[in-house]
């Protein structure tokens, strides 16, 4: 256990594991999409194939069971395939082939938002890293997405207030957002 604590401190010092772990956080919800979907696919698919293999007698029939099942279509969708249990009918050969394409698909759709957070904090850690160490301790990773959204004055002020932004450019950023939201009411 204090060995996991001290792999936790450790991220203090590493850039990419700090980028990894505000990655996963950021992505929470994708992720607990990702294994809701693979669960209600898994509990599916193994009741399928169950069901499909007893439709005809078989002696080799391995899916006595649904749990037996449910061993199958965690390594199906999960793309691990150990050859272990295999239908044997063509129906169940069928819904095995349809099991591992939802599973690609069920895994590979998170994959972007997942990626695109990654990017935004990578991003993020680099820029910061190129600032002075005196404004870089006054820029946070939360920030990060505030400043990726269109430029208010309250955003504008809040930046300037903790010393992000130089107080001379604030007026020509106000200025810029004012004519850029006058052009888009028009």
């Amino acid at each position: 256990m204090i060995r996991i604590i001290r792999l936790f401190k450790l991220t203090q010092h590493s850039n990419g594991l700090k980028i990894l772990l505000h990655t996963f956080k950021a992505s929470a919800n994708e992720l607990m999409l990702l294994v809701f979907f693979l669960v209600l696919g898994v509990v599916i698919f193994a009741s399928l194939v169950y069901y499909a293999e007893r439709v005809e007698p078989n002696p080799d029939n391995q899916f006595e069971s649904i749990p037996k099942g449910l061993w199958w279509a965690i390594v199906t969708m999960t793309t691990i395939g150990y050859g272990d249990m295999t239908p044997k009918t063509y129906l169940g050969q069928m819904i095995g082939s349809v099991c591992a394409v939802a599973g690609v698909l069920t895994i590979a759709l998170p994959v972007p938002v997942i990626v695109s957070n990654f990017g935004m904090y990578y991003s993020h850690t680099q820029a910061r890293s190129k600032m002075p160490k005196k404004r870089r301790s006054v820029l946070r990773i939360h920030q990060a997405k505030a400043q990726t959204q269109p430029v208010r004055k309250t955003t504008l002020s809040k930046l300037t207030n903790m010393g992000t932004l130089p107080r001379t450019s604030i007026s020509k950023l106000r200025k810029k957002s004012e004519s850029s939201s006058m052009h888009n009411h028009v």
